[in-house]
């Protein structure tokens, strides 16, 4: 038995051996590493159709003049998932004119 424990210490104190150990372990952070940056890269790309959508959104409200209740509810929850995912403040301005639009049912005839 104590053989055994004498290779044991034996293979943990090599210089070898830890050398393995530490290659494995950067290999893995790395791969961490990138699953992380193509996991940024798809919010941030997420982030920019937000942008996207919520503004070309509310725009077409604010042209027609009025927004119906289900299309606020819509838009202010796809304003909250992109300030969820880091946005920073780019749709303030159109989400401010599209809350100050009358609220009117859907179908209701432009006056």
């Amino acid at each position: 038995m104590e053989p055994l424990f004498t290779l044991i210490g034996i293979a943990l104190g090599s210089s070898g051996l830890s050398a393995i150990i530490v290659a494995i372990l950067n290999h893995r952070w790395a791969v961490k590493k990138g699953t992380s940056t193509k996991l940024d890269a798809l919010c941030e790309a997420q982030k920019v159709l937000m942008i996207d959508r919520v503004r070309w959104l509310g725009e077409s409200y604010i042209i027609r003049g009025y927004i119906t209740l289900d299309e606020k509810e819509n838009l202010a929850e796809m304003y909250e998932a992109y300030k969820r995912l880091g946005g920073n403040g780019h749709l303030k301005t159109v989400m401010e004119e599209a809350h100050r639009l009358p609220v009117r049912e859907k179908g209701a005839d432009d006056k």
